[in-house]
């Protein structure tokens, strides 16, 4: 009977050692690959906007706007809730070049075992050196499982108009049976360390920046009124990058984010 003990704690031992090893080996494979870091932005439907949805790069997400500059790239995130059963697997899809960039985006949510959403987006952006505009349609498919789904259809139009290391930026977006929801912003991404923003949807204000040091990015967005923070780390190599986010608000429940993205040669 002991030798079956020490033989299972063996085992048990050298399994969770080879898994952290396999873990550092990943984790170090991304970080000594030089590359510039860039901030995830929330991308499921109950998260807050960190990167700013109306920033003129970067994949695709529910609040992102289709005015963007391609970046050929996908990525997958994963969103949880605290202490509630809430959860969203999205996938973010971008081609295109230096005139044209196509995005997708697709994600699938849970709430308990009361609710199901599977939302999916295609966007296209016509892109000139200075300007940039662009279209959305999404499809909703929602239900309550065990009983019958309904669908839900959604667009977006935005531009964007660019001055040098400034970005001017507005969207309209909204489902077909609610009403036209407006935001613009600025964004200033500059070609050193730090990058800034302020959005503002005629409901809250957001605001934001981000720092880089190598492979490494730090960001941070606020918003007001109704006061809420969300954080984000970023590493990221040459052709992949992997971050954690966290956004909360006090008296309220929080979320958090994981996700993985790859670059893609044009």
């Amino acid at each position: 009977m002991w030798s079956v003990f020490l033989f299972a704690r063996k085992g048990f031992c050298t399994c969770l050692c080879a898994q952290l090893c396999i873990g550092l080996i990943c984790f170090w494979g991304v970080l000594i690959v030089p590359g510039r870091a860039l901030a995830a932005e929330g991308r499921a439907s109950f998260a807050a906007l960190l990167a700013g949805g109306l920033s003129p790069v970067g994949l695709g997400g529910y609040h992102s706007t289709p005015a963007r500059y391609a970046i050929p790239s996908y990525g997958v995130s994963y969103y949880w809730l605290d202490d509630v059963e809430e959860t969203s697997w999205n996938l973010s899809l971008e081609f295109g070049n230096d005139a044209y960039r196509v995005g997708t985006f697709v994600a699938y949510e849970s709430m308990d075992s009361l609710y199901r959403n599977l939302y999916s987006e295609v966007s296209y952006a016509k892109t000139w050196l200075h300007f940039a505009l662009g279209m959305s349609y999404g499809l909703g498919i929602e239900w309550n499982p065990g009983e019958v789904l309904w669908t839900r259809h959604r667009f977006k139009w935005a531009g964007s108009f660019i001055w040098h290391q400034v970005y001017l930026a507005g969207m309209l977006s909204g489902f077909t049976d609610e009403g036209v929801s407006p935001a613009v912003g600025v964004h200033w991404i500059s070609d050193e360390a730090v990058s800034a923003f302020a959005e503002f949807d005629f409901d809250y204000l957001y605001v934001g920046a981000s720092f880089r040091w190598k492979f490494v990015e730090l960001s941070s967005s606020y918003r007001f009124p109704d006061f809420a923070v969300a954080l984000g780390i970023s590493f990221s190599g040459s052709h992949y990058g992997a971050s954690y986010a966290r956004g909360f608000k006090h008296n309220s429940i929080g979320w958090n984010c994981v996700q993985v993205s790859r670059w893609l040669k044009k």
